[in-house]
């Protein structure tokens, strides 16, 4: 957590820096490699990034999961803009980190918050950021998955969006929020075929169908 602490502050105050020269989100690949090598994590990937993808959809077990993320699309120079609640952009130090790299807040409580949700990923898909969204809404250690909320597909649908569903594979076991203790090892990273979104198919409850038998595929092999 230390290590956490002292990455997120090294990001901050650089911040500026790479963002003058538009390469806030290659900091972030540096800080999410320092993380990850001490906390013993090891990154497997199966696939990658589809080229022109505009919208990542993934599960969520930890908070090692955006520095994994971050991490696995560098190769490919794609800066991502997370979608996260509003009340993480009101903590003091990791708050401004989220601030200071124009990620998108949402107001849970604020019914008309899909309407800047619409207006914020408009704007950050036109300067060729990808969104990366935890339809969940939450963490979740299970390894069924909860509903997807629909947020995910009314943004998608309404520009249609080419998405890319994310499947994260025990990276809950790598890091314990509760106990902050990082047990090392590997977490596999699965990049399942993008398409574009549209209203015709449910194809959000389509990709959880997809990731959540993928996920119980995997577990039945974990030791």
């Amino acid at each position: 957590m230390f290590v956490v602490m002292l990455s997120v502050g090294l990001m901050i105050l650089f911040v500026p820096l790479f963002k003058k020269f538009k390469r806030d989100h290659q900091l972030r690949a540096i800080t999410s490699k320092i993380i990850l090598k001490f906390s013993g994590v090891k990154v497997e990937l199966e696939g990658e990034p589809a080229n022109g993808v505009q919208m990542f959809i993934l599960n969520h077990q930890s908070m090692l999961d955006i520095m994994l993320l971050e991490v696995a699309v560098a190769l490919k120079n794609i800066n991502i803009v997370w979608v996260a609640k509003l009340e993480l952009f009101k903590l003091k130090y990791f708050g401004l980190a989220l601030s200071l790299t124009n990620m998108i807040e949402v107001d849970r409580e604020d019914k008309s918050g899909i309407i800047k949700l619409f207006r914020d990923v408009k704007d950050r898909v036109d300067n060729n950021r990808v969104v990366a969204i935890f339809p969940e809404g939450t963490r979740n250690l299970n390894d069924k998955f909860l509903p997807f909320k629909a947020g995910a597909s009314l943004v998608a649908n309404k520009y249609n969006l080419k998405v890319q569903p994310i499947l994260l594979v025990n990276s809950g076991k790598r890091f314990d929020i509760k106990s902050l203790v990082a047990t090392g090892g590997i977490v596999k990273i699965i990049f399942f075929d993008s398409f574009v979104a549209s209203k015709e198919t449910d194809w959000l409850e389509i990709s959880r169908e997809k990731m959540q038998n993928r996920l119980f595929d995997e577990v039945k092999h974990i030791i």
